[in-house]
C-alpha cells in the first residue's frame, strides 16, 4: 500500500513539473509505474510561471520522501528535483523580490544536495547534483564553497558534458576573487573546447580581462580579438556593422575595442597596433582598431597622437571605405592641437589622396559617397583661400603657385559650383555665362599682372609694383582679396578652426 501511494506521489509530482517520464528499478503489471505517463497528454506551457505547480509538486515529493521502503533509484531522482525546485524558487523570490539576503530556500536545497550525494555516492546524475550544490553554495553566499564543489567536478568528473559551464563559472568565481591567474586557466579550459560552445565567447572576453589585469596586454589582445572575431566577421565577406547588433553584443564590442585601446596605449602605441594588426592579419573592423586608440589619444589630449593614429590607417590602407573618415579625423585632431600647419598639411593629403582623379573613385560614385566629396571640397576651397590670403602678405612666388593649383583644382573638380560669396542672389549656378576658352574663376600667372579692383589699393600692390625684381610674379584675377572675404582663412588662423 506504501509503496502504490509511493508512485501516486511521484506520479503527481511529475505531473506538476511537466517532467520527463523516469524508469523504476522494478515494475509489475498490477502496480503503476512512470512509464504510465506516457499514455497521458500533460499541457505544458514554457513561457508562463511554475507558481503553485511547483508548490504542489515540492510537496508531492516531500511526501514521496517521507514514504518507507520505496525504490532508492526513484528516491535519489526525487530528491534531486527537489533541490532543484528550491534551488529554482529560491533564485526566483530574490529576482523579484531584490533580496540579497540568504535565502532560506537555497539552504534548503543544499540540505538536500549534500543528503543525497552521502547517501546516494554512485548516483549517475552526481555530476549535475554537484554543479546544483555549487549553485546553492553561491545563491546563500558561499563562495569559497561553491568554488570546492566545481573543483570536485573538475577532478572526478572529467568527462561530465557540462564541463565547459563548470569551467566557466569557476573562472568567474575565481576572476571575481581576483585570483587572476587562476581564472585565466578556468577560462582556456573553456576556449580549448572551441567555439561550440555556449560559453566560448565570454570566456574569450574574460580571458583577455584575466591576462589585462595581470598587466599582460599585449598578450591579452589575442582572446579580445578572438571577440571581434566573433561578433564582426573576419572577412569582408563576412563583415558585420557594429550598429547591427543588438544591445548586448554592441556593448561587448565598444568594451572590448576600448580596453584594446588601453592596452596599445600602455605600450608603444600606434606602434603597438601596427604589429597587433600585421599578426592578426587583415579585419573589416581593422579601422575601428585605429579609430578607437585614435579616440583615447583625443580623450586625453594628446592630439599629434591622435593624428598619427589615424594617420596610420589612411597610409595602410588608402582607399578602403574609411580611410577618408580617419584622414579628415586626423585634420580634427590637428586643429584642436592649435596646429595650423599640420591642419594645412593634413588637408592638402586628403586632396592628394581623394582628388577625382585618384584610384579611391575607380570603383566609387560621388553619389554613393557625398561626405567624401564635400570633405574634397571644402579642403580645396580652405587651401585656395589660406595660400592666397598667405601670398598677398608675404609675396613669395610659392604660396601664389600653391593657391593658383588648388584654384584650378576646385574648379575642375566642381565647375557647376560658383567660388563662395561670387554668386549674386537668385542666380543659378550651373547656367552661369563663360567664355569658350575662360572658366568663371581664372587664376593664370603672367608678366604684367593687373590686380582686381578691390585689390589696387593694397599696400603689398604697390610695393611688388615700385620693385622691380618682382615684375615677374603671378597675378591673381580671380576672387576678391580672402582677406576680406574670408578673414578665417589668414595664416595664423587653423584652418579647420574657420571651417
Amino acid at each position: 500500500m506504501s509503496s502504490q501511494r509511493g508512485y501516486t506521489l511521484l506520479i503527481a509530482a511529475l505531473l506538476c513539473v511537466g517532467a520527463a517520464p523516469l524508469a523504476p528499478a522494478q515494475s509489475t503489471p498490477a502496480q503503476p509505474t512512470i512509464g504510465d505517463l506516457t499514455k497521458r497528454k500533460v499541457a505544458v506551457h514554457p513561457g508562463s510561471a511554475a507558481g503553485g505547480d511547483s508548490t504542489r509538486a515540492m510537496e508531492n515529493y516531500q511526501r514521496f520522501l517521507q514514504l518507507q521502503n520505496t525504490d532508492p533509484k526513484l528516491r535519489a531522482e526525487a530528491m534531486r528535483r527537489l533541490g532543484d525546485l528550491n534551488l529554482d524558487a529560491g533564485e526566483m523570490e530574490r529576482m523579484e523580490k531584490e533580496v540579497t539576503s540568504i535565502d532560506q530556500q537555497g539552504a534548503a536545497a543544499i540540505t538536500l544536495y549534500t543528503t543525497l550525494l552521502k547517501a546516494y555516492p554512485d548516483y549517475a546524475r552526481n555530476d549535475q547534483v554537484l554543479y546544483q550544490l555549487s549553485r546553492a553554495y553561491e545563491t546563500t553566499g558561499q563562495s569559497e564553497a561553491a568554488l570546492a564543489t566545481l573543483d570536485h567536478i573538475v577532478q572526478r568528473y572529467p568527462q561530465s558534458p557540462q564541463l565547459d559551464e563548470v569551467q566557466f563559472r569557476r573562472g568567474e568565481l575565481l576572476f571575481s576573487a581576483r585570483r587572476y591567474p587562476e581564472a585565466e586557466h578556468a577560462y582556456a579550459a573553456v576556449i580549448a573546447r572551441g567555439a561550440g560552445s555556449a560559453f566560448y565567447q565570454q570566456s574569450l572576453y574574460k580571458h583577455g580581462w584575466s591576462l589585462f589585469k595581470q598587466s599582460l596586454t599585449l598578450e591579452s589582445l589575442s582572446s579580445f580579438g578572438g571577440v571581434l572575431d566573433s561578433e564582426l566577421g573576419t572577412t569582408p565577406a563576412k563583415a558585420v556593422r557594429v550598429e547591427s547588433l543588438k544591445r548586448a553584443d554592441r556593448e561587448l564590442v565598444e568594451d572590448t575595442l576600448r580596453v584594446m585601446s588601453i592596452g596599445f596605449s600602455y605600450n608603444e602605441g600606434v606602434s603597438s597596433l601596427e604589429h597587433y594588426v600585421q599578426q592578426h592579419g587583415a579585419r573589416p573592423y581593422n579601422w575601428l582598431l585605429y579609430a578607437r586608440l585614435g579616440d583615447l589619444y583625443v580623450d586625453k589630449q594628446r592630439y599629434q597622437d591622435a593624428a598619427g593614429v589615424y594617420r596610420a590607417f589612411a597610409a595602410r590602407d588608402p582607399y578602403s571605405d574609411h580611410a577618408p573618415e580617419l584622414a579628415m579625423a586626423a585634420v580634427e585632431a590637428y586643429s584642436k592641437g592649435g596646429f595650423s600647419q599640420l591642419v594645412v598639411d593634413g588637408k592638402q593629403e586628403f586632396v592628394k589622396l581623394y582628388n577625382f582623379d585618384s584610384p579611391y573613385w575607380k570603383t566609387r560614385s560621388r553619389e554613393s559617397n557625398p561626405k567624401v566629396v564635400q570633405e574634397l571640397k571644402t579642403n580645396l576651397k580652405d587651401i585656395a583661400t589660406y595660400y592666397h590670403a598667405s601670398a598677398q602678405k608675404s609675396g613669395r612666388v610659392a604660396d601664389y603657385q600653391e593657391a593658383a593649383r588648388a584654384y584650378r583644382e576646385y574648379l575642375k573638380s566642381f565647375p557647376t559650383t560658383c567660388w563662395p560669396r561670387r554668386c549674386s542672389r537668385g542666380t543659378s549656378t550651373a547656367k552661369r555665362p563663360r567664355s569658350s576658352s575662360t572658366p568663371p574663376t581664372v587664376i593664370r600667372a603672367t608678366t604684367s599682372p593687373r590686380p582686381p579692383a578691390t585689390e589696387r589699393s593694397s599696400p603689398i600692390r604697390k610695393e611688388r609694383r615700385a620693385s622691380p625684381a618682382r615684375s615677374a610674379e603671378p597675378g591673381i584675377t580671380a576672387p576678391p582679396s580672402p582677406v576680406t572675404s574670408s578673414p578665417r582663412l589668414s595664416p595664423s588662423t587653423p584652418i579647420a578652426a574657420a571651417s
